[in-house]
């Protein structure tokens, strides 16, 4: 199988690299890659020494795009004896992440998300790929002053409970959790598995969770008590820890019951993710490890359950040879279903208090 790196910038190849680490994941809307070459590359490191920062790049292993970006950055590292450039750079989503929203007027009434997060794509000429169902239309939704076009997407993905990602071409994907399939294979300890760890961290998981929002009246519904809204859920700790959230845009008090369970539930999942690597960067099949892929795991040492969700993917190469790094996690950790947070909600409780239903 064929796994040669290659950067190509101006319509030119490169290719050669001394180490490589190129990461996606669902939790990054801009997928990053970070290649670097020494004075033995063949063809000399002088002719990497040609792409600039703000070059349009792609990137590749074998014949499958993983990458559609700009250049970041050329850092250069020397000594007496040898010269490593080291090359970086991010998908076209980075620009949603690093630049302010500047749609004009800011204000959007009436919308669905993926039209919304098509306007504010719009000025950095990107595309806008929808997997999932987004809900109803938006009543309201008014971009604040000085957040970046991101910070705003994301503001409308956390109302609704929407995973905003790319995708190896640039696009903004609006994704729910395995809409990308699942993987042909296993993650097997003593088969594939070269180590595993999992923090176990609770730190960021409550007792109770309240969100509270506010929304404009109506004719039939006015007063302080329309306007206010609040959700509250169980988190099924012993101890005393609540955590309030406030809620934006136009927020009823279904949709901040909506918020406080997806707390909840994203909390609690995330304290259980596991993190691996393993050999290769393909399966089975020849298919490329990638994110938001459902993964069956065979690992008594975690006792994680059966099947988990891929959230974060790596391929890195170094002197311990090619290496996948991944992240797993319970789905429940991006849970976009409101129907499937109520169940996920109700289910039994371990006897220290936290859900724990997931483990077998």
């Amino acid at each position: 199988m064929n796994d040669l790196v290659t950067l190509t910038v101006n319509g030119l190849d490169y290719s050669g690299w001394k180490s490589v680490r190129i990461g996606a994941g669902l939790e990054r809307i801009a997928r990053s890659f970070e290649l670097s070459v020494t004075d033995h590359w063949p063809g000399s490191a002088d002719q990497v020494r040609r792409i600039v920062p703000g070059d349009l790049c792609e990137v590749r292993i074998g014949n499958d795009l993983v990458c559609t970006g700009y250049v970041d950055a050329t850092p250069i590292d020397y000594d007496a004896t040898s010269i490593t450039i080291m090359i970086r750079g991010r998908s076209l989503t980075a620009d949603l992440v690093d630049c302010s929203a500047e749609n004009s007027p800011g204000q959007f009434k009436g919308l669905k998300v993926e039209a919304i997060a098509q306007k504010l794509a719009a000025p950095y000429g990107l595309g806008v790929l929808t997997e999932t169902a987004t809900g109803p239309a938006i009543t309201d939704h008014q971009i604040q002053q000085g957040e970046t076009a991101f910070e705003s997407l994301d503001r409308l993905a956390k109302q609704r409970q929407i995973l905003i990602t790319d995708n190896a071409n640039g696009d903004v994907v609006l994704a729910s959790p395995g809409s990308g399939g699942v993987a042909f294979s296993a993650l097997e300890l003593g088969v594939n598995i070269l180590s595993g760890s999992a923090g176990f961290d609770y730190s960021e998981v409550y007792s109770k969770y309240v969100v509270k929002g506010q929304k404009s009246g109506t004719d039939d519904d006015f007063g302080a008590g329309a306007a206010a809204s609040q959700g509250v859920a169980d988190g099924g700790l012993r101890r005393h820890r609540v955590l309030i959230v406030r809620q934006s845009g136009q927020a009823d008090a279904n949709t901040c019951k909506q918020r406080a369970q997806y707390e909840q539930q994203v909390r609690a999942a995330k304290a259980e993710e596991i993190r691996y690597r393993i050999v290769g960067w393909r399966q089975e099949d020849g298919s490329l490890w990638r994110p938001n892929q459902m993964v069956s795991i065979v690992d008594g040492i975690m006792r994680a359950k059966p099947s988990l969700l891929i959230s974060e993917c790596i391929w890195t190469l170094d002197d311990s040879g090619m290496i996948t790094e991944l992240v797993v996690i319970p789905p429940d950790a991006f849970l976009t279903d409101p129907e499937k947070q109520e169940k996920a909600a109700k289910r039994k409780k371990s006897k220290s208090g936290v859900d724990a239903s997931w483990v077998d």
